[in-house]
């Protein structure tokens, strides 16, 4: 018994989490913070009597030790489950981790050592500007990472302090490679795939890293278990695949984003919240109709605007660079059965110097849940090669009404552009357009480009729920994934943006110093804002051998990226997410800070300092109109919601805020990891390879399998009983043979 006393004395003055638990509102989960969170405990047992009392009815339990330790045990389960959906039902779990008699625990005299520690927590308060927190009472022991002036060129320090740097980026340009230490250098390995940009690899090899090659090289299988590899650029794979993706590695997609890469998959999402919502909210793309299943209604579309002459585009659902595109203005040029979409052709688009152009936007997203969307400021304007003609009879010539690139550089009329700052030929940057239209045509540039950030925005947001969903099922880390895609918009001749396509493998094919001039900038910034970090296999002794300890902080560390919540930080979730007023979380969601909240906040801050031509479109402050548009409330949406709301104005007392967190390590306090009960023996590409392949049979010709087969049909006739039977009437007047 002295043990348990021990145990739960403990427990009162030494709370196993670092944060006040948000208890449960006993009215309403839409209650404001400051009623629903809990104040941290006193010494006193008289006050804790008094507010068990005001919370709950505290049961009474027997002194057994059974019953003490599956209460722990309960607890433990609770603190190894992620993030938790928003359900009311919740609400009817006891919160408050008081569940026992307390009237024998003995009374505890304050020492020295917890009177200074109550000193440094006052000061610490006053530093947090009213953000209620609960540091550890051990500090943490870990020393402040002082970075060598030697490799100080290849690495970029993060904002706070206790978070590793991150590798640094140069252009593909650059004529001096950054000077990279061996011991760091001989782990930057690069996995090459078949479809690795030229560009990529440049930028690459500049940063200091090494481009290996696998034996294991397709889209089905992209891991290479011999090359402890930390970043791949490669076409998108299937959802379960991205298990097999290590701690510390790094892949250019996310889970499920061809619910937006394909052609039909996009028109479903959008049109579902177009039917929510209303067209003038997600009317953002031509009607398009899913061929076979929406051929009735394509029909009978198709008479209600035949007198009009409407034209149609037909694509493949999932193709790229123009292939298999038309344009038809017949009902017997449909196909029927085959799998096509064809949408509503915007017959009167916007002209400059009578040409038919698109814009290629590149978007980039570095996070899901919560969603973060960077939208790069400059681009591609392709030109079609023919000046446009509405007329029927021009319907067949593919240079005029299509300005895919593939297509009309095999035109006779094609011109390139040379110069990146001219408005020449038939290619021509997105910030030269934006210039001729401003200067030229007279247009409203800037209210044209908050039309394509919402466009954008919407566009990630149609297909946030099934992207989400499967990204918790398959990746364990915040680390894994990230996406640049593709999203190509025609303007019509009202300078309205309409969405065509979304490529989730955007060409980054540099044939041209135009080319050069968009696409190099674009990766470098986007390897920076994806912040890789130097492996943790590297070897500090042979970077500093005088004091090795300095850089323990220095390599990857997983307990920023982890997905794991504690039990205080799962239950604050419930609350915020299961709020209906705005005006409730925006006061009180930041008044409780958990070290989750500070682990997305401070990734997202570092982020935000690499954006340099990469603008971030959400969140932001005017952004929390969208997050309705969303499947359902997001506690982490609703959290940076706050954060831009309150610091978006004044970043500097936000990142001083988070600053005072770190410097205590208060971010590395992490719940522990369930463990995984998949066989230890087995990697994690081999358990991956279980789940999906199939195993098949060797083949064996006609010839070969006709013997096996009579075999098998003789056994079984000899190993079958035969049912003896009463014999019929016939079979008994007839004599045996």
């Amino acid at each position: 018994m002295g043990i348990i006393k021990q145990l739960f004395k403990k427990f009162y003055e030494n709370p196993g989490q670092d944060t006040p638990t948000p208890t449960c509102p006993t009215v309403s989960p839409a209650l404001p913070v400051s009623s629903v969170t809990a104040i941290p405990v006193k010494k006193s047992i008289k006050t804790v009597k008094k507010k068990v009392k005001a919370k709950i009815k505290v049961p009474k339990m027997k002194s057994n030790t059974k019953v003490e330790c599956a209460v722990i045990g309960g607890e433990m389960e609770d603190a190894l489950s992620r993030s938790p959906s928003p359900d009311i039902e919740v609400w009817h779990m006891d919160t408050d981790p008081i569940p026992i008699e307390i009237g024998d625990i003995e009374k505890v005299v304050l020492n020295k050592n917890e009177s200074l520690e109550e000193i440094s927590v006052n000061k610490l308060s006053t530093k947090l500007n009213g953000t209620v927190v609960t540091p550890k009472k051990n500090p943490s022991k870990e020393l402040p990472l002082i970075i060598p002036e030697s490799i100080s060129s290849c690495l970029r320090p993060s904002l706070f302090p206790r978070v590793p740097p991150y590798l640094r980026f140069i252009g593909h340009e650059d004529c001096t490679p950054l000077k990279v230490p061996a011991p760091i250098q001989k782990h930057l390995k690069w996995k090459l795939t078949t479809i690795t940009p030229l560009v990529v690899k440049k930028t690459l090899t500049n940063s200091g890293f090494r481009l290996v090659k696998s034996e294991c090289d397709t889209s089905e299988c992209p891991q290479e278990e011999t090359v402890e590899w930390i970043g791949i650029w490669g076409k998108h794979m299937k959802s379960i695949m991205f298990r097999a993706i290590k701690d510390g590695q790094k892949m250019n997609h996310f889970p499920g984003t061809f619910q937006i890469g394909r052609k039909d998959r996009l028109w479903r999402n959008l049109h579902k919240l177009c039917t929510k919502y209303g067209v003038k909210e997600f009317g953002i793309m031509p009607k398009t109709y899913v061929l076979p299943h929406d051929l009735k209604m394509l029909k009978h579309d198709w008479e209600k605007y035949a007198a009009n002459n409407e034209r149609w585009i037909i694509k493949p659902p999932a193709s790229a660079r123009g292939t298999g595109i038309k344009v038809v203005s017949r009902w017997t040029q449909i196909p029927k059965k085959r799998p096509v979409v064809v949408q509503r052709y915007v017959s009167k688009p916007y002209l400059i110097n009578g040409s038919k152009f698109d814009m290629r936007l590149y978007v980039l997203v570095t996070s899901v849940h919560p969603l973060r969307i960077y939208l790069y400021k400059d681009g591609l304007a392709r030109f079609a090669s023919v000046k446009y003609n509405d007329e029927l009879t021009s319907l067949n010539d593919r240079y005029m009404h299509l300005t895919n690139y593939s297509i009309n550089r095999l035109s006779k009329n094609y011109t390139p552009n040379e110069d990146f700052a001219s408005c020449e030929g038939h290619k021509w940057t997105l910030q030269t357009l934006f210039q001729y239209l401003k200067t030229e045509k007279d247009v409203d540039t800037e209210a044209l480009w908050d039309s394509m950030k919402d466009l954008v925005i919407k566009t990630i947001i149609s297909g946030e729920a099934s992207i989400s969903s499967l990204t918790k099922a398959n990746i364990t880390s915040r680390y894994n994934c990230y996406e640049l895609f593709g999203i190509d918009v025609l303007l019509d001749e009202d300078l309205k943006p309409w969405l065509l396509e979304v490529n989730i493998s955007p060409s980054l094919h540099s044939a041209s110093p135009l080319d050069i001039h968009v696409k190099g900038p674009l990766v470098s910034t986007v390897l920076n804002i994806a912040q890789f970090q130097v492996p943790n296999k590297t070897n500090l002794e042979m970077l500093v051998k005088d004091k090795p300890h300095q850089l323990a902080g220095l390599p990857y560390d997983g307990r920023l990226y982890t997905v794991y919540l504690s039990k205080e930080e799962r239950d604050k979730h419930i609350i915020y997410t299961n709020m209906d007023d705005r005006e409730l979380y925006l006061r009180d969601i930041l008044s409780t800070l958990t070290p989750d909240d500070v682990r997305h906040l401070v990734q997202a801050e570092d982020e935000l300092t690499q954006g340099g031509a990469m603008e971030r479109v959400f969140p932001t402050r005017d952004t929390h109109r969208y997050l309705p548009y969303l499947a359902g409330p997001r506690y982490y949406n609703r959290l940076f919601d706050a954060w831009e709301t309150r610091y978006g104005h004044n970043r500097t007392a936000g990142i001083e805020l988070l600053c005072n967190l770190c410097d205590i390590g208060y971010h590395l306090e992490v719940p522990p990891v369930p463990l995984k009960r998949a066989a230890a023996e087995l990697s994690a590409l081999d358990r991956c390879r279980m789940t999906w392949m199939r195993r098949r049979r060797p083949y064996r010709s006609a010839s070969q399998r006709a013997p096996s087969a009579r075999r098998a049909r003789a056994c079984r006739s000899r190993r079958r009983p035969r049912s003896r039977r009463a014999p019929s009437a016939g079979a008994a007047a007839s004599p045996p043979t």
